[in-house]
């Protein structure tokens, strides 16, 4: 006895209607058509009749999983390393340079490497973010006569704890980005 004459059970019938109301639906099918097909997997008695029941469409129904479609899978892109090392480091040069150690990694590293140069430009544009609020509080201090100076220590402790955060989740593996961030350097 060959496959194709075994007996279709109720649950191979229902995942047949499910992937025809999913081609319906798609749009693959039409509505007559769509009917015809849907009255025939239901009066499917054996595997050969449940199968032409997808006759003339991309794909047939397995019992145990639903078909996918094709997509052409994306080329693989080849890198070095996935500069979890490098980015780390390009976060943490933050605490001694500020911006100035991820610009240098951005400027030499990076241009071999992108995913350190994901991570240094994210880094980067985290501390030129960090200097620019700084000074502006600095201005507003001024233009204030001291009376916004209290905000300097809780900007100091939210740069020093994203900072630390960054680094620690680049060297987890994680595509971390720094919230409140300007990003002029792309």
């Amino acid at each position: 006895m060959s496959t194709s004459e075994l007996l279709v059970t109720p649950a191979q019938r229902d995942r047949a209607v499910e992937i025809l109301k999913e081609m319906y639906a798609d749009g693959r099918i039409e509505h007559m058509e769509f009917d015809l097909r849907l009255e025939k997997a239901l009066q499917a008695r054996t595997r050969a009749e449940l199968n032409s029941t997808f006759d003339g469409l991309v794909s047939r129904p397995v019992p145990t999983y639903a078909p996918a479609a094709f997509t052409r899978p994306a080329p693989l892109q080849q890198y070095q390393s996935d500069g979890r090392g490098m980015g780390t480091i390009a976060h943490w040069l933050g605490y001694p340079t500020f911006f100035v150690g991820p610009a240098l990694i951005v400027a030499t590293t990076g241009q071999r490497n992108p995913a350190v140069r994901r991570h240094a430009v994210e880094a980067l544009n985290f501390q030129l973010t960090a200097v620019a609020a700084f000074a502006a509080l600095g201005v507003i201090t001024g233009i204030t006569h001291g009376f916004t100076g209290f905000l300097f220590p809780i900007l100091g402790i939210l740069w020093f704890l994203l900072t630390g955060i960054g680094g620690l989740a680049t060297a987890a593996g994680s595509k971390f980005r720094y919230p409140f961030t300007l990003r002029p350097i792309k």
